[in-house]
């Protein structure tokens, strides 16, 4: 068993839950990993993956804190004691000042 954290958008897509234990056995990859969290989850299909099975592009996943993107990507393999994150694309800020008048 292992744990997905979820973040900003992908939580209420996730009923709310901030953190989903997801069963995973040793030599699993990310994308078998994430298969399985979709499957539990249906609220964030569309959302971490595209139809294709690949990674949307301003999705950020990390396992124990590092970007899957340095690693081998969806074909990371996780170990037992493996914590994933999974941040949406988040937007926003202030506005910038207008110049000029």
């Amino acid at each position: 068993m292992g744990l997905v954290r979820l973040y900003a958008t992908l939580r209420p897509r996730a009923a709310g839950e901030d953190a989903v234990d997801v069963p995973w056995s040793p030599g699993d990859t990310i994308a078998d990993v994430i298969r399985e969290l979709l499957r539990r989850k249906p609220g964030l299909q569309g959302h971490i993956l595209d139809d294709e099975g690949h990674l949307l592009p301003h999705v950020n996943v990390f396992l124990n804190g590092r970007d899957i993107r340095h690693l081998s990507g969806l074909d990371t393999p996780v170990a037992d004691d493996a914590e994933l994150s999974i941040f949406p694309p988040v937007a926003g800020g202030q506005t910038p000042a207008r110049l000029g008048g």
